[in-house]
């Protein structure tokens, strides 16, 4: 066997490898759902404008409690300003919540973990 041909095989494997390798990367990257919220189950949408299904209190222990346990809000005592600061900034670190529900949410501490 020539050194040419031989170059060549091992140039051609080295593509192959590559052209897999490539191929897999982006089979990765497209077949993955990790864009999804880690807080809300796979089952539950929120729509931003649907009316909320749910009372406060209902809210307050399914959409809270994710990531903290409620208790950390009833132990609290806010008025309803400070209730709506408190829950645009767990919005922000991904509580999922529509604005009907925020809304129901923040009458709904405000009323019952009031100063």
């Amino acid at each position: 066997m020539s050194r040419f041909s031989r170059n060549r095989i091992v140039l051609q494997v080295v593509v192959f490898i590559v052209v897999g390798l490539l191929l897999m990367a982006l089979l990765v990257a497209c077949g993955s759902s990790s864009s999804e919220p880690t807080q809300v189950p796979s089952s539950e949408t929120v729509s931003p404008t649907a009316a909320p299904a749910v009372d406060g209190a209902t809210l307050l222990e399914t959409r809270c409690s994710v990531c903290h346990s409620a208790d950390r809000a009833t132990q609290a005592s806010k008025t309803a300003g400070e209730w709506e600061q408190t829950v645009d900034r767990m919005i922000g670190k991904g509580a999922q919540l529509t604005d009907a529900e925020k809304a129901v949410l923040v009458q709904y501490l405000a009323e019952n973990y009031g100063p």
